[in-house]
């Protein structure tokens, strides 16, 4: 089970986290995602306690993976 929530969870940002040109509210962006980031795993049979488990906090880590993507020149930039 766990293989399965790493997986998932390696692979989720690189499919949903994008540069947001103009992105004004990142605070609201990350809740949209981290709502989003929780149906997908209940999809794949992972619960939130078990995506919690393994991330931490779910905001701070889309939060985090926002901040690789983001150039403070130029904005947000394609991973």
């Amino acid at each position: 089970m766990a293989d399965r929530i790493q997986q998932f969870v390696r692979a989720w940002p690189s499919e949903n986290v994008h540069p947001i040109p103009g992105l004004e509210d990142l605070p609201r962006e990350v809740r949209r995602l981290a709502a989003k980031m929780i149906a997908d795993a209940r999809i794949c049979g992972i619960g939130e306690d078990e995506l919690m488990k393994s991330l931490g906090d779910i905001d701070d880590f889309l939060t985090h993976e926002y901040e690789k993507i983001h150039d403070p020149e130029l904005g947000f930039r394609d991973a």
